[in-house]
């Protein structure tokens, strides 16, 4: 059986993955990446918490291009790694997912985007399965103001209470 570790190394970066989009896809990730350089995008709570994470964390993300949540969500997670030095990520293919983590983390399906949480170590400590909390509970009413890029704050919540909960 691979280890995380090995699919870690194996997964191709974020820049990588987003060459491989359709323009509009492109487009998709980029219009998120512009939301997200906004000041006001994250707020100052979740940046001081982002910015005292301490320990080293690897996010192996299961995801595809064509896929909204992973062009909002994986934008979000590049985000972090971008102004976290000590949060890196790596991208396989779902159809990789469903090959080396599906039966070994006892999942129905792989939602994408799906992402496993790594220590330094290369053990899970968390993950992360397709929007963030608020989103999932709030229902279809927040659908519309997710997908314009109306909490991706909310993303960054999302894997900053994994990062604090594994400290």
């Amino acid at each position: 059986m691979i280890t995380y570790q090995e699919l870690f190394t194996f997964g191709e970066s974020f820049d990588s993955f987003v060459s491989r989009g359709m323009s509009a896809e492109i487009a998709a990730v980029r219009r998120i990446q512009e939301k997200l350089a906004a000041p006001d995008a994250i707020s100052p709570a979740s940046l001081q918490r982002l910015n005292a994470v301490t320990r080293r964390f690897h996010l192996l993300v299961a995801g595809e291009m064509w896929c909204p949540d992973c062009q909002i969500n994986v934008s979000v997670m590049d985000f972090l790694q971008r102004v976290q030095p000590n949060i890196d990520l790596a991208i396989i293919t779902k159809g990789r997912a469903e090959d080396e983590l599906k039966q070994r983390l006892e999942l129905d399906r792989i939602s994408i985007p799906f992402v496993l949480v790594l220590d330094d170590g290369f053990q899970p400590v968390g993950r992360f399965i397709e929007r963030p909390l608020e989103v999932i509970d709030g229902g279809d009413a927040l659908k519309p103001d997710y997908r314009a890029g109306k909490y991706l704050d909310s993303t960054v919540q999302d894997f900053l209470n994994i990062f604090e909960a594994a400290c």
